[in-house]
């Protein structure tokens, strides 16, 4: 089933520069909040030039998830979606996909894709690592996606998605693009950014690296926005820093680690239990968002 849905914004807002390159993203509902919440987090990063497709995946199989979602409770999902598209001026487009497994078929929906956008697994250090090994359908994408990521939380009180931004940069090759994408987020959405780094054992390179973002991104805001390297596990540093500074959105690269070694996969783990959504970024999309 398809169904465009052309739509003009409400408030006349311009929404973000189409340089942020999250003109094309692909949403999946469910009936959860967080995928409701994922629906209007997208359009505020699309804005309305861009697109939503809104997918919603119908089977079950081979997921440890809830039973199939039925033709009646499935357009109430998308008529409520679509109404959140509508409101936030954005056109909006409807998929209905009955494959399997809802993973993978969300990982081919998303493929090429600007942006792929998705409810955030439960948060908790216990349901994080549980996550793992029951291979939910967010657990499964967050091992396997080419796509920037946005999992989604809504954001309590009355802030705004977006309105705090935590850039993590781990001094790796690609994290100047990372620090670059997160400027241009703020810019866009008139918000306070902090550039974090958590220094451990990284080469004198990737220190070098952190300090060159810093003084960068001093001379580009006049000191506007924050600089912060904290000692610590990245993990840790990360989750305290995006509690205390009431973060969100956290934006950060992923390695995409699977099986095991996802138990230590850092990205992983601060999208689990992050008090607010995680933009993830895989390396080999990072040189998209240079200059």
């Amino acid at each position: 089933m398809t169904n465009t849905q052309p739509t003009q914004s409400q408030d006349g807002s311009a929404g973000p520069s189409p340089s942020l390159r999250f003109a094309d993203i692909l949403c999946t509902v469910d009936g959860k909040q967080g995928g409701f919440a994922a629906v209007e987090q997208a359009a505020t990063l699309a804005g309305p030039e861009g697109h939503l497709t809104l997918l919603l995946v119908t089977s079950n199989k081979s997921e440890l998830t809830s039973p199939e979602i039925g033709p009646a409770r499935a357009k109430r999902i998308l008529d409520r979606a679509t109404q959140i598209a509508h409101e936030a001026g954005v056109p909006s487009t409807v998929e209905v996909d009955p494959a399997s497994p809802p993973s993978q078929v969300i990982l081919n929906w998303g493929a090429t894709r600007d942006l792929l956008s998705m409810g955030a697994p439960a948060t908790g250090r216990l349901a994080g690592l549980a996550g793992v090994f029951l291979a939910g359908v967010a657990d499964t994408a967050l091992g396997s996606f080419t796509t920037p990521l946005l999992a989604a939380r809504s954001t309590p009180g009355e802030h705004q998605f977006g309105h705090r931004i935590l850039v993590a940069s781990d001094g790796r090759e690609g994290s100047d693009q990372l620090v670059e994408l997160g400027q241009r987020l703020a810019r866009a959405r008139g918000a306070d950014m902090m550039l974090l780094h958590a220094s451990g054992h990284e080469s004198h390179a990737r220190r070098h690296r952190v300090e060159e973002q810093g003084r960068r991104l001093e001379l580009a805001t006049g000191g506007a926005n924050e600089v912060r390297v904290e000692h610590g596990s990245a993990h840790d540093v990360i989750m305290a820093t995006a509690e205390s500074m009431g973060a969100s959105l956290v934006l950060m690269g992923s390695r995409r680690l699977d099986g095991l070694r996802a138990i230590g996969s850092v990205s992983r783990r601060v999208v689990h239990e992050a008090p607010c959504s995680v933009l993830l970024v895989p390396p080999e999309r990072l040189h998209g968002y240079a200059g």
